[in-house]
Parts: structure tokens; C-alpha cells; sequence
């Protein structure tokens, strides 16, 4: 018994040195400059209630760099025509992708105007309301970012754009009666309030 304990040791030691040493002689690994940006710009929330979820949110601040490179992960070329106008958006709105689940499905509801929650972004003591909201079909080809952020599967998606303001630190809120879940992005890039 303890020399099958023994071999299955050395077996399970060597295999992850052996992945070490695939990764430095040029084997691809997960770990993508998209993937450790977007794990940075990324930032979840779970809000609780008497011992119970009300809601689960998971955002990613978005830039043309981030979205480059997610245009290049999900096998598109960046020249497409079609993504002109969604790199040009970054130019005058600070945009976040957003997963936000709750377990009672009426309730998820950001992108109607008579929404149950209350959504902005509070930016260098400025509060600013969306300019729009709209909600992602799961057929729509940005619906593939759920994938990379590791969210829950009932999730729905937004796209959350703001009047872009110089501002290094924003709060993006998502407030009810039921609480508030506050989320704290600060710029990390190495430009000045880009």
C-alpha cells in the first residue's frame, strides 16, 4: 500500500513539473495576455440577505485593449468592419459587460426602463446614470465573455455605458431595497486617466 502511495506521488509530482517545463519550450498555455487582463478588470459581488443570495455579479471594465484582445481569443480579426463602431465607443463611454444573476428571475431586469434595480457609477464624486443598458442574447457573439469570467450559468448579460469621465477610481452600484452591491474599479493602465 504505501509504495502505490509512493509511485502515485512521484507520478503526480512529475506531471506538473513536466507542465512547467512544456510551457518554457513553447507549448500554449491558458494563461493569455487576454485572460490576466481581463482577469484585473474583472470584479464580483455577491449580495446576501438574511442568510439567503438576492444577487451575484460579476463585471468587467472594459477598453480597447481588453476588447482586442477578446476580439483576437474569440477568433475574429480586428480589421472586421463590424467591430468599428463598438472599439469607437471607448473613445466617449466607459463600458462594462456585466453577469448578473438573482435567483427570482423578475427581478433581473436592468436593461428595462422600470427596472427593480437601480444602476450608476459614482466617478470622482460624480454620480452618473447609464446612457444605455442593453441586454446580451445569448446569441449574440459578446455573449462568449460569460465564458471566460467563469460565471453562474443562469446569469443574464448587460452592457452598461456611461458618459466617459477622467476619473481613476469608479464605483459601479446596483442598488434595491433589498441592498446595494458596489463594485471598485481603479484604471490600470499605465497611461494617465485613460
Amino acid at each position: 500500500m504505501m509504495r502505490r502511495f509512493i509511485f502515485l506521488f512521484l507520478a503526480l509530482v512529475f506531471v506538473l513539473s513536466s507542465c512547467s517545463m512544456l510551457e518554457k519550450v513553447g507549448f500554449t498555455t491558458y494563461k493569455t495576455e487576454y485572460t490576466q487582463l481581463l482577469k484585473r478588470r474583472t470584479k464580483s459581488y455577491t449580495l446576501y440577505r438574511d442568510f439567503s443570495t438576492i444577487a451575484k455579479i460579476k463585471v468587467t471594465h472594459f477598453n480597447k485593449k481588453l476588447f482586442s484582445y477578446y476580439i483576437n481569443t474569440t477568433s475574429h480579426s480586428i480589421k472586421d468592419k463590424r467591430f468599428e463602431s463598438y472599439l469607437d465607443e471607448f473613445d466617449s463611454y466607459d463600458i462594462y459587460y456585466v453577469a448578473f444573476y438573482t435567483p427570482d428571475f423578475d427581478i433581473n431586469n436592468l436593461s428595462d426602463k422600470n427596472s427593480f434595480w437601480n444602476t450608476y457609477l459614482s466617478a470622482c464624486g460624480e454620480i452618473l446614470r447609464p446612457v444605455s443598458i442593453d441586454s446580451i442574447d445569448t446569441n449574440d457573439w459578446r455573449s462568449n465573455w460569460l465564458i471566460s469570467v467563469d460565471m453562474e450559468r443562469w446569469a443574464r448579460e448587460y452592457v452598461v455605458k456611461f458618459k466617459r469621465v477622467n476619473c481613476r477610481r469608479k464605483i459601479l452600484a446596483f442598488s434595491s431595497f433589498l441592498g446595494t452591491a458596489m463594485l471598485d474599479f481603479e484604471d490600470d493602465d499605465k497611461s494617465k486617466n485613460k
